[in-house]
């Protein structure tokens, strides 16, 4: 018997403390409560079709698409996933690097004679002394190829290094269908679909100075150098009905060689502060493909209501 006291009283001596349980050691913790979704966390819901027998536009462009702006859904497709060559729509994305480059536009730079391109009309000549800002205006305005090619070079960037960029800015957008190889759009090998295209308004429209740009009809400078410039804007569509109420038009671009026939990507919002971007390439002449974009754009206002 005296052995088993001793053991036992060992046994508590020697044992790890413990400290007494309570009430709350036996209680199971509830789940953890997930939050509601909220209006950030819920996917946006796309605009939907009034009348479902209303199919679309006759279009005399290869290819064409119709983009929400909020969602960015197609809401309307012709080939649009197919590569086009999209000659000056090129100059978006040239736009779109160089703002991202951070490039100050007071900088000056003087025009080369290896900027200069064979077609089109030369907006500056070599030696002449400019701006970032004038080269952005004339590649975006008046769709100068040497504003354009001078616009890459004073980046810093070697040409192979500023193609490299684009495609990587086109990557991250999501443009799957997109090859750039350099950046005026004279080479047929600049290629993307038109959804692509779209994306790449889209993104370079919430670009405060890009959107400024494109919503001029006429751009007046003075080069450093002394010599005056005044360009009027390639797109036909600014002035038109999607420029005055109940809608606004937030800006185009133009392109044109003969490989890409007629091309033209441009976005509006409607009274209610709804906004769609239309973009057709390959159109057979210079009217049709305003026309398809405005007919596109006016469609889609029409066709679809936006959730409330």
């Amino acid at each position: 018997m005296f052995s088993l006291l001793l053991a036992l009283t060992l046994s508590l001596v020697l044992s790890p403390f413990r400290p007494t349980l309570s009430a709350r050691d036996f209680v199971v913790a509830p789940p953890p409560v997930r939050p509601l979704p909220t209006a950030a966390t819920r996917p946006l819901a796309a605009p939907a079709r009034k009348d479902q027998a209303r199919l679309g536009v006759e279009l005399k462009s290869r290819s064409a698409a119709v983009l929400d702006w909020r969602t960015g859904v197609m809401l309307f497709g012709q080939d649009a996933d197919s590569p086009q060559p999209i000659a000056s729509l090129t100059k978006l994305m040239t736009a779109i690097v160089s703002v991202e480059q951070g490039l100050d536009p007071a900088r000056t730079v003087q025009i080369w004679g290896s900027d200069m391109r064979p077609g089109g009309v030369p907006y500056v000549a070599p030696a002449e002394e400019v701006t970032i800002e004038n080269l952005l205006n004339l590649a975006l305005v008046a769709s100068s190829n040497e504003s354009a090619v001078a616009l890459a070079r004073a980046s810093g960037l070697s040409p192979e290094e500023f193609v490299a960029k684009m495609n990587e800015t086109a990557q991250r957008l999501g443009m799957a269908n997109t090859v750039f190889m350099d950046p005026s759009g004279l080479d047929m090998g600049n290629v993307a679909s038109a959804r692509d295209v779209a994306a790449m308004l889209r993104h370079a429209l919430a670009s405060p100075t890009i959107r400024e740009i494109v919503t001029k009809r006429e751009y007046a400078f003075e080069a450093k150098t002394g010599r005056p410039h005044a360009v009027r804007s390639t797109d036909d569509l600014l002035g038109s009905f999607l420029s005055k109420p109940p809608y606004k038009f937030l800006g185009g671009k133009t392109g044109f060689i003969e490989e890409s026939g007629y091309c033209f990507g441009a976005a509006a919002e409607n009274g209610d502060g709804h906004r769609l971007i239309a973009v057709v390439l390959g159109a057979p002449t210079k009217e049709v493909r305003f026309n398809e974009v405005k007919g596109l754009l006016f469609w889609a206002f029409d066709a679809f209501e936006w959730p409330q």
